[in-house]
């Protein structure tokens, strides 16, 4: 399966939340995502791993605390035995919870003004960080919000007091722009976009929307695109059983619906209606 295929765009609602993962095995670009939220991922277990950030990757050991600002296309793939995985801690929160933080503690110039963190810890360095991170997780994925805020400035403050201590990667891109293109390719998904009106909203030639985005995300506008329709079909099909085919392939964006099940099977591997049979057991 080709790279992006499985892209996923997050819109957690949130304004904290943490999951914990004790088994994640290899894998690569499967978890491609981006979201709202700003995400720290603890790694505990050591391994290797290499991480993708907005067209920059770098190779990384582990336990790592890696940090991906909000808007950032991302992932992590590690390349340990299958049968092993790996364990870790994941807390994504929006800048305006970690905004209730005093300046003077939150240290926003130093932790949270490039695309991607990466601290590689000791094992004990890691440990100090998961007895906040294991706290938080006491309270489900949804953790009361002043324990949440006080949990994830001690966090912050141990992440803050390592910087000097293990000499921290910093990824970073000129292109935030790709993030709004993003933004407006999700909310116009279902309408006939052209490339050079894409990139005349946004100012720029045809030639370097292009080259930026699939830098970033490693796709061609046009992939993208169908790509999010045949996500938006998938959800459809699934949360409307009854919906003719015809109906959820315009409002998909499709004007015919044969297009749509020849594009959908050759995206799925499925037609639609067999799609549908297989999710709604």
């Amino acid at each position: 399966m080709p790279y992006g295929s499985q892209f996923r765009y997050s819109s957690k609602k949130s304004p904290i939340s943490v999951q914990k993962i004790t088994q994640r095995f290899n894998y690569k670009h499967k978890d491609a995502h981006m979201h709202h939220l700003t995400e720290i991922l603890l790694v505990s277990s050591q391994s290797e791993g290499e991480i993708f950030n907005n067209g920059n990757r770098r190779k990384i050991k582990t336990p790592a605390l890696i940090l991906h600002r909000a808007g950032s296309y991302h992932y992590i793939d590690t390349f340990d035995s299958l049968d092993e995985g790996y364990s870790c801690h994941c807390i994504y929160f929006n800048e305006q919870f970690v905004k209730q933080i005093p300046e003077s503690l939150l240290h926003s110039d130093r932790l949270l003004c490039d695309d991607c963190l990466i601290l590689e810890l000791t094992p004990e360095q890691c440990k100090g960080l998961e007895r906040y991170t294991e706290l938080l997780e006491e309270d489900g994925e949804n953790p009361d919000p002043e324990r949440a805020l006080f949990l994830l400035m001690l966090i912050l403050g141990e992440v803050y007091r390592l910087l000097p201590i293990t000499a921290p990667i910093r990824l970073n891109t000129p292109n935030d722009y790709i993030f709004d293109v993003v933004q407006y390719l999700i909310q116009h998904f279902n309408e006939s976009l052209t490339t050079g009106e894409i990139a005349a909203r946004f100012h720029v030639s045809v030639s370097k929307i292009n080259a930026d985005f699939h830098r970033i995300t490693n796709q061609t506008l046009k992939e993208f695109y169908h790509h999010l329709r045949m996500m938006r079909a998938e959800d459809l099909l699934i949360a409307q059983p009854d919906a003719p085919i015809s109906d959820i392939a315009y409002r998909c964006g499709f004007s015919s619906e044969s297009y749509f099940i020849q594009s959908f099977q050759k995206s799925t591997g499925m037609t639609p209606n067999a799609y549908r049979k297989e999710h709604c057991k």
